[in-house]
């Protein structure tokens, strides 16, 4: 095995690593998300693991087009390329900026590309579980908040002998805290949960 094809499956070992573990964290906590600060911030912390991963592929990528040769470059993790500023003590200063433009042509639009396809599974998963795992049920306002003019709730509900509370958007805005709210949620998946005038709505 030569040495490049041993680089470049060092580098898209990590890459596809790294973005793996993203896609799984994020996914794990995307409906939690409205719980808490923390659940904020591990999808924050997702989104700079994938754009580690991002970085090594793009390494390997613009190692390819620089340099013709990964050996070239060798095997470095992102960090030690910015650091490095772009291989400018190694390569010298123009080999380093157009190092540094390839990298940014294609991690940027890369980190949009996996954003827009994360997005796109989570609609198809929510869409799919209340289509075929749908359960209807009463729950009832904890509290009442407001974001960007819509008025929402947090609602309280138990399912499988747990306490599930999530925030949704209240159709019928004259209700208020300790009433209840006619909601769907997934029995797979209970923190995938809409008011039922929502879901009924985006049926149309």
């Amino acid at each position: 095995m030569s040495s490049n094809v041993k680089i470049s499956i060092q580098y898209l070992f990590f890459a596809f690593l790294f973005i793996g573990i993203s896609f799984f964290n994020a996914y794990f906590f995307w409906w939690r998300i409205d719980n808490g600060t923390e659940e904020f911030f591990i999808i924050v912390f997702s989104v700079m693991i994938c754009w580690i991963g991002i970085g090594y592929l793009s390494i390997m990528i613009s190692g390819k087009i620089v340099f013709k040769d990964l050996k070239e470059v060798g095997f470095m993790s992102p960090f030690t390329l910015v650091l490095s500023g772009f291989l400018y003590e190694k390569k010298g200063l123009q080999i380093a900026k157009k190092f540094k433009t390839r990298f940014s042509a294609f991690a940027f639009p890369t980190l949009i590309f996996f954003i827009f396809l994360f997005y796109q599974i989570i609609h198809l998963v929510e869409k799919n579980n209340l289509a075929h795992y749908r359960i209807e049920k009463q729950a009832i306002i904890e509290e009442i908040s407001y974001y960007k003019g819509s008025k929402r709730g947090c609602v309280v509900f138990d399912f499988d002998k747990k306490k599930i509370r999530k925030v949704i958007y209240l159709k019928d805005s004259f209700k208020n805290k300790g009433d209840y709210e006619a909601i769907v949620f997934s029995s797979r998946n209970p923190y995938i949960a809409k008011s039922k005038a929502e879901y009924e709505e985006n049926l149309k």
